[in-house]
């Protein structure tokens, strides 16, 4: 069971009924924080709001660098005719008796 701040601490807060505050309602999944002094950003929004920022015109207007480009890679696969397939296999039993 969560208790409040103000049950936590004894701290005595007025409030009438048309103050506008709403009670979170009971089905909600996600935790509600009451007293973050501190709070911190979540690591993408740290990142995005800490990255250097170009101030510089001259940086500013600088270009991606631009790499020549890759040669073509061998051929991982090539094909072999049937029929040379067959001619070695018949070769290599031929070699296969004569040897025993």
């Amino acid at each position: 069971m969560m208790a409040s701040v103000s049950a936590i601490f004894g701290v005595r807060i007025a409030a009438t009924e048309g103050s506008g505050a709403k009670a979170a309602p009971a089905w909600s999944g996600a935790a509600t924080v009451e007293c973050s002094s501190r709070p911190q950003k979540k690591a993408t929004k740290h990142h995005m709001k800490t990255r250097p920022k170009k101030t510089q015109p001259w940086d500013i207007k600088r270009k991606p660098t631009v790499y020549p480009a890759m040669p073509a890679l061998p051929a991982d696969w090539t094909l072999v005719e049937a029929a040379a397939v067959k001619e070695e296999s018949i070769a290599v039993e031929a070699e296969v008796v004569e040897s025993a």
